[in-house]
C-alpha cells in the first residue's frame, strides 16, 4: 500500500471526525437552527402522496432488518460464490461498530427529534442521524465491496452512482419524513464516512497483507 494513500486517508478520517465534533458543538446554536429550518421548508414544502410513499420505501430499505437482511445475501454471496470470508467479516463488524456507534452518539448528545411535519412515528433522539450514518457507513462499504469484485468498469460507475444516490436519498428521505433534521443527517454522514474511510484502509491493508502472505 503506497504512503500517499495512507496519509490521504488518515488527512480525510481527521476531517471527517473533526468536521463531526463541529457539527456536535454548535448544532444548538441560532444560526444552525435557523439553517435547520430554512432546509426542512424547501424539502417539506411539496409532499405529493406518491412522493410520500417513495421516501417511506427508501427509508425503509436501510432500516435494522433490512441491514441484516443485506448483509446475509452479501455473506452468502462472498462465501458460497467467491469463497472469501474477508469481506462478510469486515462488513459485519463495520455494521457492528454503525449501529452500536450511532447508540452511543446519542446518548451522548440527547437531541429530541423535530416536532413539526412528522409524517412517522420513532422514538428515540435525533443526533446523528442512525440512517445517514449507517447507510454511508455499512451499505457504503457494501457497495465498495462489491465494486471491488467487478472488472468492467462502465458497471463499477454504474454501481457507485447508484450507491451515491441511494445515500443521499436515505438522507434526504429523513428530513422529508419529519424525523431528522438536515444537521443531523449531516453528522450522521460525517460518522458514517468516518466508518467507510477506516474499514476500506482496514480492508486494503488486510488485503495486501493477505496477498504478500500468498506470494510469498
Amino acid at each position: 500500500m503506497k504512503k500517499s494513500i495512507q496519509l490521504s486517508s488518515v488527512l480525510g478520517l481527521v476531517f471527517l471526525l473533526g468536521f463531526f465534533l463541529l457539527i456536535g458543538g454548535i448544532y444548538q446554536e441560532t444560526f444552525v437552527k435557523r439553517l435547520d429550518e430554512t432546509v426542512i421548508h424547501a424539502i417539506t414544502a411539496y409532499q405529493p402522496r406518491e412522493l410520500t410513499r417513495a421516501f417511506i420505501v427508501i427509508t425503509d430499505s436501510a432500516s435494522r432488518p433490512n441491514q441484516f437482511i443485506a448483509f446475509a445475501v452479501f455473506s452468502v454471496f462472498f462465501i458460497l460464490w467467491r469463497r472469501r470470508w474477508l469481506e462478510p467479516v469486515l462488513l459485519g463488524i463495520c455494521l457492528f461498530a454503525a449501529r452500536n456507534g450511532n447508540e452511543l452518539l446519542k446518548g451522548i448528545y440527547e437531541r429530541r427529534r423535530p416536532s413539526l411535519h412528522r409524517l412517522v412515528e420513532i422514538g428515540g433522539y435525533s443526533f446523528p442521524s442512525g440512517h445517514a450514518m449507517i447507510s454511508i457507513g455499512f451499505f457504503g462499504l457494501l457497495f465498495y465491496l462489491l465494486v471491488k469484485q467487478i472488472g468492467h468498469r462502465w458497471v463499477r460507475w454504474l454501481i457507485t452512482a447508484a450507491g451515491c444516490a441511494y445515500i443521499v436519498l436515505v438522507g434526504l428521505s429523513r428530513i422529508y419524513l419529519g424525523v431528522h433534521y438536515p444537521s443531523d443527517v449531516l453528522a450522521g454522514f460525517l460518522a458514517g464516512g468516518s466508518l467507510l474511510l477506516f474499514f476500506v484502509v482496514l480492508y486494503r491493508l488486510v488485503f495486501f497483507m493477505l496477498k504478500n502472505e500468498r506470494n510469498s
